[in-house]
C-alpha cells in the first residue's frame, strides 16, 4: 500500500513544483509591458536602446543595474548584426554579445521579423525552455523517489536555472541543448547529437567543454562529430569579424587556476558579518559551497567511460578558471556558466544513503535561485497599470510622494503634503475611472483636482476611505491645508500627509486628445 502510495505521491510533488514555478514566473507579467520585466533594462541603458524597444515600450527598472538579457533581447530584433543603432545598444560588446545568437535569432524567426514580437517572445523563452528541460530530466531522473526527486529538482531550482529565468538569459537554453544532446548519444543518435550541441555552442560557447560526452567509436567518427561541432561556430564568428569587425573576446572572464574561487570564499564568508544583507550572504554561501562540493566530487571520483561524467568533468575545471567578474555578485554568475556541472553532479551521486546527503550538499544552490526568482520588480513610481485592447494606462507617482512600497498583492505610497499622480496613457486623450482608497495619521480634507476642475473632495482619517473618481490622461493634483504628522516617536521619522492604495482602472476608452477633465461622479 505505501509503495503503491508513494508511485503516486513523487509524481504529484513534482507536478506541484512545476505549477508553483509556473506562479512564479506569472507574477512577472505586467499589463502595460507584459514579461519585459525579466529582461532587466535600466536607466542607464534607456537612452542607448534600439528605437524598436522604446516603441515597444518595455519595462524600465529605475532601481537595478541592468543585466545580459536586455541586449539579447535587442539582438533579437536585427540577429543579422547590420543595423548601425546595434553598437550603442551593445554597451559596446556587439562583438561579445553577438556570439550567443541562436536564442536571439530563434526569437526573430518566430516573430516573423516583427522586432516587438521578439522582444516578446525573447523573454519567454527561459521559463519555456525551463518546462522542456523539467520534461526531458523526467527521463533521467523518473520520479519514484526521494533522490530522483531531490536530483530533478535540485537542477530546475538551482540557482543557476532560476537566474537564467530571472534575467532572460542563454544559460538554461544551452543547457537544455546539452541535455538532449547528451541523451541522444545514449540513444544511439550520434549526429543529431552532434548537431543539437553545436546549436548550444552558438547559445552560448561554453557549451562545447561538454564535447568529450560525445566521444566514442572510430577517429573518423569522432572527426566528422567534431566538425559537426565546431564548423556552425567558425562559421558565425568569421561573420561576426566581417560584418561588425574586432572587438573584447571576453577572455577577462578567467584567471589562474583556483585564485578567484579563494577569493570568492573569502568573501562571502566576510559577508556573513554584515546583518543588514544576512539573506542574501548565507543563500550565497550555501551556492559556493554546492558548487564546490559538486566540483571535487567529480575531480576526485574520475570515470572516464562514463559519459556524464566527461560532460561535467570540463565544467569542473571551468569552476578553478572563471575570474571575478563571474563570481561577483550574490551569488554570482558561476552558478549559471557551470548549470551542466550540477547537472552531471546530480546524476553520478550514489543512490545511497550517503549518496542522498551529498545530493542533498550538492543541491545548496537552490535557496539562492528561488531568493532570485522571488525578487519582483517594482520601480519606486508605479501605483496601477491597465490595458484594453490597443489602450495602455500607467498610474506613477511624481512629486510629493515617499515612493511606492509594496506587498504580495498591494502598491501605495505616503505623501508629505501637496502630492501630484501622473496617467500615462497611450493613446493620449483617454478616459478612465480611477480608484483608490485614501487615510492619513490624523484627520484632514483632500482635493482631488485635474486640469483645474475638482474631480472629488473630503474628509479622511486612519480608516481607509474609498473614492471614484473620471480623469483621463494626465497629471492629477493632490491638496490639503492640514500639515503633515510625524509617522513616529523615533528620530528621523516621517513626516506624512496622506496615504494612497489600491489604485485600480475601469473602463478605459480612447478619446480625442483634451487638456480638461470630466466632472466628479
Amino acid at each position: 500500500m505505501l509503495r503503491r502510495l508513494s508511485r503516486f505521491l513523487w509524481p504529484a510533488g513534482c507536478a506541484v513544483l512545476i505549477a508553483a514555478f509556473v506562479a512564479m514566473v506569472a507574477r512577472f507579467y505586467h499589463p502595460v509591458y507584459g514579461f519585459t520585466s525579466l529582461l532587466q533594462f535600466d536607466a542607464t541603458n534607456e537612452a542607448t536602446m534600439l528605437p524598436e524597444v522604446r516603441d515597444r515600450p518595455v519595462y524600465i527598472d529605475h532601481r537595478q543595474g541592468g543585466y545580459d538579457g536586455l541586449y539579447y533581447a535587442q539582438l533579437a530584433c536585427h540577429p543579422s548584426l547590420r543595423d548601425p543603432a546595434l553598437g550603442p545598444a551593445m554597451d559596446g560588446n556587439l562583438v561579445y554579445r553577438a556570439r550567443r545568437i541562436l536564442v536571439s535569432g530563434l526569437a526573430w524567426a518566430l516573430a516573423l521579423g516583427n522586432p516587438a514580437w521578439a522582444i516578446d517572445i525573447y523573454s519567454l523563452v527561459n521559463p519555456v525552455c525551463w518546462l522542456a528541460l523539467a520534461g526531458l530530466v523526467f527521463t533521467l531522473f523518473p520520479p519514484r523517489s526521494a533522490h530522483d526527486v531531490i536530483a530533478w529538482a535540485g537542477l530546475l531550482f538551482s540557482a543557476g536555472a532560476l537566474a537564467s529565468v530571472r534575467l532572460a538569459l542563454t544559460d538554461l537554453p544551452a543547457l537544455l541543448l546539452i541535455t538532449g544532446a547528451v541523451v541522444a548519444v545514449q540513444r544511439g543518435r550520434l549526429n543529431g547529437a552532434a548537431a543539437l550541441l553545436a546549436a548550444a555552442g552558438l547559445t552560448r560557447e561554453t557549451s562545447l567543454l561538454a564535447a568529450p560526452a560525445l566521444a566514442g567509436g572510430t577517429w573518423r567518427e569522432n572527426l566528422r562529430r567534431g566538425l559537426i561541432l565546431a564548423v556552425p561556430l567558425a562559421l558565425w564568428l568569421l561573420y561576426i569579424r566581417i560584418v561588425v569587425g574586432p572587438g573584447n573576446q571576453g577572455w577577462g572572464a578567467f584567471d589562474w587556476p583556483g585564485a578567484r574561487l579563494v577569493e570568492k570564499w573569502r568573501v562571502s564568508l566576510a559577508a556573513l558579518h554584515q546583518p543588514d544583507s544576512a539573506m542574501l550572504a548565507w543563500t550565497t554561501l550555501l551556492a559556493l559551497f554546492a558548487l564546490t562540493v559538486q566540483a571535487a566530487w567529480l575531480l576526485a571520483r574520475p570515470q572516464a567511460s562514463n559519459r556524464w561524467w566527461r560532460l561535467g568533468i570540463g565544467y569542473a575545471a571551468l569552476l578553478l578558471l572563471l575570474g571575478s567578474g563571474v563570481w561577483e555578485g550574490n551569488p554570482g554568475a558561476a552558478a549559471r556558466v557551470l548549470l551542466p556541472l550540477n547537472l552531471a553532479f546530480n546524476l553520478l551521486a550514489p543512490r545511497s544513503r550517503a549518496g542522498l546527503v551529498l545530493l542533498i550538499l550538492g543541491n545548496l544552490t537552490v535557496p539562492a535561485g528561488l531568493l532570485q526568482l522571488n525578487s519582483l520588480p517594482n520601480d519606486g513610481v508605479e501605483l496601477a497599470a491597465g490595458r484594453a485592447g490597443s489602450t495602455t494606462v500607467l498610474v506613477q507617482t511624481l512629486s510629493g510622494w515617499s515612493g511606492v512600497e509594496r506587498d504580495a498583492d498591494n502598491f501605495w505610497a505616503w505623501s508629505s503634503g501637496d502630492a501630484v499622480l501622473v496617467v500615462r496613457a497611450r493613446p493620449a486623450g483617454t478616459a478612465l475611472g480611477l480608484a483608490f482608497h485614501l487615510r492619513s495619521l490624523a484627520p484632514r480634507t483632500v482635493a482631488v483636482s485635474q486640469g483645474g476642475h475638482k474631480l472629488w473632495r473630503g474628509k479622511i482619517g486612519p480608516g481607509w476611505q474609498a473614492v471614484s473618481l473620471a480623469c483621463t490622461d494626465g497629471e492629477i493634483r493632490f491638496h490639503t491645508d492640514t500639515p503633515p504628522v510625524a509617522e513616529g516617536p523615533q528620530p528621523g521619522a516621517r513626516a506624512l500627509a496622506f496615504c494612497i492604495e489600491r489604485v485600480t482602472l475601469s473602463g478605459i476608452r480612447s478619446t480625442p486628445a483634451t487638456n480638461t477633465a470630466p466632472s466628479a461622479r
